[in-house]
């Protein structure tokens, strides 16, 4: 395992110091240079507690306590952003809380916690059950991403309900059972899209980028036209003319635009290779585990990485409606870059703690 913890390490690290190197290149004014600095101090405060949870063996993270005690933190929080007065309101929505960050992003390494130790619990496949387990389980990824869909959060609430339905796939969950959810909770989504003008418009430019460029698209088509320029070798490091305001927050959920400008197709190729790299560790990293709750850990800290890169790269590419998610290591967010610093960390907690061959009960 000591061959997957190092290259786990090599593809972490790389995505982080690429990130740092891609957001001291939008620095432009004083308000820029102060993001770059917390990030930078964010980046040397999330490699020693990834190190810190490598350390630790991963299975007391499974004792009903420790699991009460994370769900409770965790709920208590996302309740206490949507409160007038202690939840920070930004660009329409309640998503901060003062010196804690976003509670929505650590939310994410704690249902993957919580739905590992449930599902390792589960004494029979979900899949000969008659679906009680199945629907608890449901309920269970369904809380934080209500809660966060409240604030409102769309995105990192589907990101959840993605996780959730991919953890449960990995658990042998029946087919129709997936399917019936899944087609209740895309209807329900397209109702509340329906009422929601903004989002609607946001699907609607989705649809013809092209035509809405001088108004809102321009985000969105700027970006492409930030990737495409950069070519196969990119205009170099600072070379970017976009981040002059023609694609705003380019720092944070379109870092991949500013990649493609600047490092053109090899940069790119380099950051889809890092996620592939995280993809190979966190594949060996799971079926090499020993139990059943590694198992499903190693599982979900993979998912939640990959789903999250996938959903971001395709909104940069127009493959798939805008959405707010942060590309995991590299775009501005203290919080955001910490909580996948902790996801790591469980990850390789997960290969240096467990015993491959222990528990023949888990899934194959």
């Amino acid at each position: 395992m000591k061959q997957t913890l190092f290259l786990l390490f090599l593809a972490v690290s790389g995505l982080s110091l690429f990130g740092l190197v891609m957001l001291y290149s939008t620095v432009l004014t004083p308000a820029d240079a102060h993001r770059f600095h917390w990030q930078l101090a964010f980046f040397g405060a999330g490699l020693p507690v990834m190190g810190l949870l490598i350390w630790m063996d991963y299975r007391w993270l499974a004792q009903r306590p420790v699991l009460y005690l994370l769900a409770g933190i965790c709920v208590v929080l996302l309740l206490a952003v949507l409160i007038p007065g202690v939840g920070v309101r930004s660009h329409g929505a309640s998503r901060w809380l003062r010196g804690l960050g976003q509670p929505s992003e650590f939310a994410k390494p704690v249902l993957v916690i919580l739905l590992a130790a449930r599902l390792a619990r589960q004494d029979l496949p979900l899949a000969g059950d008659g679906g009680r387990a199945f629907f608890l389980t449901l309920l269970l990824g369904g809380v934080p991403a209500f809660l966060i869909f409240a604030e409102p959060d769309w995105g990192t609430a589907i990101l959840l309900g993605m996780l959730t339905f991919a953890m449960l796939l990995l658990a042998g969950a029946r087919w129709p059972h997936l399917a019936l959810t899944g087609f209740g909770l895309v209807s329900v989504f397209t109702l509340l899209l329906a009422y929601n003008p903004l989002r609607l418009m946001r699907f609607l430019i989705f649809l013809n980028p092209q035509a809405h460029e001088q108004g809102a698209g321009w985000q969105i088509w700027q970006g492409l036209i930030a990737i495409g320029s950069g070519g196969w070798r990119g205009h170099f490091l600072d070379g970017s003319i976009h981040k002059y305001g023609f694609v705003p927050e380019q720092q944070t959920d379109y870092i991949f635009t500013c990649v493609g400008e600047e490092t053109g197709l090899i940069g790119t190729t380099l950051v889809l290779l890092f996620y592939l790299g995280v993809l190979r560790c966190g594949w060996h990293i799971m079926k090499q585990a020993g139990d059943r709750f590694g198992f499903f850990l190693a599982g979900g800290c993979t998912m939640v990485i990959l789903l999250q890169a996938g959903l971001n790269i395709a909104v940069n590419t127009s493959l798939i409606p805008c959405k707010g998610l942060p590309l995991p290591f590299m775009s501005y967010g203290g919080s955001g870059l910490l909580a996948m610093f902790i996801c790591a960390g469980l990850l390789g907690s997960v290969a240096w703690h467990s015993r491959p061959g222990r528990d023949s009960s888990r899934p194959r």
